[in-house]
């Protein structure tokens, strides 16, 4: 059997394949639905219940690769700059674990430590289990965060490394994104 249909064969029978095309339907459905309702007031009309809503959408979204800083800018403005830093610290952080743990699931669907041998000798020269790669690669914008997660759970860094690991290196992020929010709302 070829390479390439082996992949097929094996992608066929993945439940990450079919949990990563229902997350991004179901972020295109949650960017649809955010479009038509204002987060203020979804705020002012659910109180503090809005958390419920807001904060596992926030999660969502940061699972796929629409933006989800905007989120963060949100909960800034809505929160201030400490709880909506916790706020998107939380959303971030769960979206970390969630992409990690699908990265876990993918080398056991695909074998990648069979496949190993075929990475480049270049990319496998990356220090993925480091901390300061764990921390820094989620500094990246746009695909940091998911390079940072889905990458180390593919490689089999240890559950215990990475937590710590995107506990920190999450924090910048929400600390930014939460500031600019609350920086909106007071010079507005």
């Amino acid at each position: 059997m070829s390479a390439t249909r082996r992949f097929s064969a094996r992608l066929i029978r993945s439940p990450v394949f079919y949990t990563i095309v229902f997350i991004f339907v179901a972020g295109w459905f949650a960017m649809q639905w955010m479009a038509d309702h204002d987060i203020q007031e979804i705020r002012e009309t659910y109180g503090i219940r809005a958390v419920a809503i807001l904060l596992p959408t926030h999660v969502l979204m940061a699972l796929t690769p629409f933006p989800s800083d905007l989120f963060s800018i949100a909960n800034g403005a809505l929160y201030g700059m400490t709880i909506g830093t916790v706020l998107s610290w939380i959303a971030w952080y769960i979206a970390a674990m969630i992409q990690f743990g699908l990265g876990r699931r993918a080398r056991k669907d695909f074998d990648l430590e069979q496949e190993a041998d075929r990475i480049p000798s270049w990319l496998r020269g990356v220090p993925v289990e480091h901390p300061l790669y764990l921390i820094c690669i989620r500094q990246v914008p746009w695909l940091g965060m998911h390079i940072g997660s889905f990458v180390p759970g593919a490689a089999g860094v240890r559950w215990q490394r990475f937590l710590w690991c995107s506990a920190i290196g999450t924090l910048p992020g929400s600390l930014v994104m939460s500031g600019i929010g609350a920086g909106i709302m007071h010079w507005s």
